[in-house]
């Protein structure tokens, strides 16, 4: 990302505080040491003042520069210092004089620490310093711009990029920083980059300390738990200190990026999302395939915030992949952020079919209803030859996809669509819907509702009493809402959840999941993340890809082998599920519908 894309964003409310300032100063009547200006000196610096601003916008830099000295050695009293400084310095660098640059920006803040334009000034430093190669005084400029920044959004982007500069310091420098600043909002960071890099030397009592100070000084701070919790998890401090590897395209082909809501109303599900991604990772090492970084993105669960997350994780700190981001507005923005810089997105909870249609480098690899609705046909009428089929379906554009690739395959195999209704997004019970749907003596209804709605229908008791084969959707397949399933239809099967990867992840999933005290919808969200996980992390480790577009021809060859399958009779009852006293267990076809 170019310096002026990334503050195009706060720009305007810099300039705006200039202005403010200029007004507030009687016309620049004095500077802000207080010296006096002349008129006939003031009017002279207001037209060299324009003269610099035509000069530099001219891409004149030569000029501007000289202009930019003549008002700074001369005119200490004009009130627009700050402006012609941050002109000067960044003509100086378009000449490839950084070190000019680093003077006049130094000079300026030692003797005007208060101005109005400190924050663009600091700014520009900790980018100079940083391209420099100087981590410790780029990040102490972005400490100081992190307690200046005009708006949250600047403040957000400057803790940001302390972050990554601060990836290249050792444990002594970043508590040498915390010490020089003991009063910066940014000292709460520091404390848990500090804890992160002290896990990685291995200085794990010292971890300790440095939390129990952190405790003492922000006990609430969102800083102050991520610390806790890289004391719980050491590993992840150390993987996370990992230097990137970069590859063709100047991204890490070990590093998968995670975007999901860590803070705000959707905490809880955006934590399980993550921690879903993790065991994946975790997995994928244990078998062999790759050692992952896995990093998280903070969201807040809301569209514009996930959009800035992307573009600087891009800009900063560029994976091979991106997993996200849980909630469907932000995802639809993060995959055309994706999109426009050549990442394949894995969003593995995506509730809407139209996803992939933003483009080829989105995969929605948990929510591809037409895989299960082709695969339930041909199950119900090959595997089991039950040919008389119904669907009761939702009454949106989604439900009926479901529907027309249910029906248009079951027919192909050699079957009789005898039924098929749709229920209102807001209707309480579908009793005449099953009515109508039980007078037509159907062997086999599809019904692609989520669980929790269909079980809250009181018409499901006729629908089971039908003695027809109730055929489900894929999120059928979560142990928290078996035990209902299995109680209220005798009937019952539905693909596995792994329909889209590989056969016992799911199994897997519920051997490291540990669910105590989280709601069920957490740990759907965190399966459906590992899911979507282990397919990207298999599909890396099988495929080789080190590049993101050989990443992303090799998920759509991967999903379209998937979708495309043409199923024997023994793949179609493998990929199916049932239940039985409460557990999940494999579906066994017995050529009649019955369940041994």
């Amino acid at each position: 990302m170019t310096v002026h894309s990334r503050r195009l964003g706060w720009i305007l409310v810099w300039g705006l505080a200039l202005v403010a300032g200029a007004c507030a100063a009687g016309g620049g009547a004095a500077d802000r040491t207080g010296r006096s200006l002349a008129k006939p000196e003031r009017e002279l610096a207001e037209r060299l003042f324009v003269r610099l601003q035509e000069a530099h916008g001219a891409g004149n830099d030569r000029t501007a520069l000289s202009l930019g000295h003549e008002l700074l050695d001369r005119y200490q009293g004009f009130a627009r210092l700050d402006e012609a400084t941050l002109l000067a310095a960044r003509s100086a660098r378009r000449l490839h004089d950084p070190g000019e640059a680093l003077k006049l920006t130094g000079e300026f803040l030692a003797a005007h620490p208060d101005a109005g334009g400190v924050p663009a000034l600091l700014d520009l430093r900790a980018e100079l310093l940083g391209a420099a190669g100087d981590a410790p005084r780029a990040a102490e400029a972005l400490v100081l711009l992190h307690d200046r920044a005009p708006t949250a959004a600047v403040r957000e982007d400057a803790g940001a990029r302390l972050a990554a500069t601060a990836a290249a310091l050792p444990a002594d420098a970043l508590a040498a920083l915390r010490a020089a600043h003991p009063d910066a909002g940014a000292r709460p960071l520091l404390g848990y980059l500090w804890t992160g890099k002290l896990l990685a030397e291995h200085r794990d009592g010292e971890a300790r300390d440095a939390v129990a100070a952190l405790r003492g000084e922000a006990p609430s701070d969102a800083w102050t738990q991520k610390a806790e919790a890289l004391l719980r998890d050491p590993e992840a401090a150390v993987l996370a200190e990992r230097p990137l590897r970069p590859g063709p395209d100047g991204v890490d082909p070990q590093h998968v990026a995670v975007l999901c809501p860590l803070t705000g109303r959707h905490t809880v599900l955006g934590n399980a999302y993550y921690d879903g991604v993790r065991l994946a990772r975790d997995e994928a090492g244990r078998r062999g395939w790759r050692q992952y970084t896995v990093t998280a993105h903070d969201t807040e669960g809301e569209t514009i915030a996930a959009v800035l997350a992307a573009r600087r994780l891009l800009a900063e700190q560029p994976p091979v992949a991106l997993v996200g981001a849980l909630l469907g507005a932000p995802t639809v923005a993060v995959a055309l952020v994706a999109g426009e810089a050549g990442l394949p997105l894995v969003s593995p909870t995506t509730a809407d079919p139209r996803l992939e249609d933003l483009g080829p480098w989105v995969f929605a690899t948990g929510s591809d209803g037409g895989v299960e609705a082709r695969l339930s046909a041909r199950f119900a009428v090959e595997a089991l030859g039950l040919d008389r089929v119904a669907v009761l379906h939702a009454d949106d554009p989604a439900g009926l996809r479901l529907y027309e690739l249910f029906a248009t395959e079951a027919i192909e195999r050699g079957g009789t669509l005898v039924a098929a209704e749709s229920v209102a997004a807001d209707a309480a019970d579908a009793a005449e819907q099953v009515r109508r749907i039980v007078e037509a003596r159907p062997s086999a209804v599809y019904v692609p509702l989520e669980p929790d709605r269909l079980l809250s229908f009181p018409a499901l008791a006729q629908l089971a009493a039908s003695g027809a084969l109730v055929l489900g959707a894929r999120s059928w397949d979560a142990p928290g809402t078996a035990g209902a399933l299995g109680a209220s239809l005798p009937r019952l099967a539905f693909p596995e959840a792994a329909v889209a990867g590989s056969a016992g992840w799911p199994q897997r999933f519920d051997e490291l999941w540990d669910a105590a005290g989280r709601p069920p919808e957490a740990t759907l969200v965190a399966r459906a993340a590992f899911l979507g996980a282990m397919l990207l992390f298999d599909t890396l480790g099988e495929s080789g890809a080190t590049r993101p577009a050989d990443l992303a021809a090799a998920l759509t060859a991967r999903l379209a082998r998937v979708r495309d399958a043409d199923w024997t009779t023994a793949e179609l009852a493998a990929a199916m599920r049932t239940v039985v006293d409460g557990a999940i267990v494999p579906y066994p076809a017995t050529g009649t519908g019955g369940r041994d």
